[in-house]
């Protein structure tokens, strides 16, 4: 496979590169002008400069491409003006799809999310037969944005009949992001909360080498027009929040704090993150996701072999790249006593990252 990966150095992206690498394809990934390459550069791939906002960057990196993995939008609650986020969601991928079509690109795997089939106050599983409801629209623009972005997708596919597929992650942790990101931040934000508090309802919790991996599964296997929920366990907030503190060895949930706390304590959050210049551990709008169910179902996409490692060892391999990442601060990871699960995980990374290195040299 000759592939294209856009946003290149963010989180899936990253990692999609080193999986393709790993599985014997050609990769070769999409990054804007002055991005940062610290997770990236060193690999042997080839890096190409655009823009999906700039149709004629996209037409020389897509040429002789197979597929194209658009991974290039914003997951943030927190420092990104919505209208961009909105720009590169929509526009980005209507010129990514015109590009790709123009330049006989066989297929694209569109990155979209798990919060396009809704969530809600009961555990309940969804799959990807289901559809979010205006009250998860409203609860963030994100959301919103990822909405549209499928369906806006959708129809161009459908209109220049380029073959398209929807890969739709859960909560992603895990190395190599070049900024921290909301799913990354749920373990960041626990381990810096002196009060160990938790929350209602519960999430799905996927590693991000797992995501990558499920991505070029889809683009050798997806059924065009469909979506396929890349995820792994559901758990509750206390459960993720447990496995946290087992592995990071500092203390479990102390409290379980209702929405209408969790709100107060994100706008004060928010407040200091004015004054600081920092952003904060949580947001209002994720305030306002509190209660609620991210329970999927991944059925779909094992029935096609993807086979995702337990949350328990995703949550370690990010642990493990996070405490050694400036998004933990010192005094922080001074009071954390590692898990042995997790000192094994940054000991193979550390193996498969010298071998890239190796390859490249």
């Amino acid at each position: 496979m000759k592939a294209l990966v856009t946003g290149a150095n963010g989180l899936i992206g990253a990692n999609l590169l080193r999986s393709l690498h790993r599985q014997g394809h050609q990769a070769n990934g999409l990054v804007r002008t002055g991005s940062d390459l610290t997770h990236i550069a060193h690999l042997p791939v080839t890096l190409s400069v655009g823009d999906v906002l700039n149709m004629d960057s996209l037409r020389e990196p897509m040429s002789g491409r197979d597929v194209v993995f658009h991974t290039a939008v914003h997951f943030s609650y927190w420092g990104h003006d919505h209208a961009e986020v909105r720009a590169t969601a929509l526009d980005g991928t209507r010129n990514v799809l015109t590009a790709a079509r123009g330049a006989g690109v066989r297929r694209v795997v569109v990155t979209s999310s798990t919060v396009t089939l809704g969530a809600g106050r009961e555990p309940l599983v969804r799959d990807e037969t289901s559809f979010a409801d205006a009250d998860d629209s409203r609860n963030a623009g994100y959301v919103a944005t990822k909405i549209e972005q499928e369906a806006r997708a959708a129809q161009i596919a459908e209109e220049t009949g380029i073959e398209i597929v929807f890969a739709l992650p859960t909560m992603s942790v895990g190395p190599f992001g070049t900024s921290l990101g909301p799913s990354n931040g749920v373990i960041t934000s626990y381990l810096a909360d002196s009060y160990r508090l938790s929350w209602p309802g519960g999430c799905n919790i996927v590693a991000v080498e797992d995501v990558a991996d499920g991505h070029i599964l889809l683009a050798e296997s997806g059924e065009p027009g469909a979506r396929y929920v890349l995820g792994s366990e559901n758990l509750t907030w206390r459960e993720v929040h447990g496995m946290i503190a087992e592995l990071s060895g500092v203390s479990p949930p102390l409290q379980i704090v209702g929405k209408f706390a969790s709100r107060g304590i994100a706008a004060a959050q928010e407040l200091r993150a004015l004054v600081t210049g920092s952003a904060p551990l949580a947001t209002r709008k994720q305030a306002d996701m509190v209660g609620r169910y991210y329970w999927y179902s991944h059925a779909a996409t094992q029935a096609l072999g993807y086979s995702p490692r337990s949350a328990r060892d995703a949550l370690a391999g990010a642990i493990a790249w996070l405490a050694a990442s400036p998004h933990v601060a010192r005094e922080t990871r001074m009071g954390m006593r590692l898990d042995r699960k997790v000192h094994e995980a940054r000991a193979g990374r550390v193996r498969a990252e010298d071998a890239l290195r190796n390859r490249a040299a």
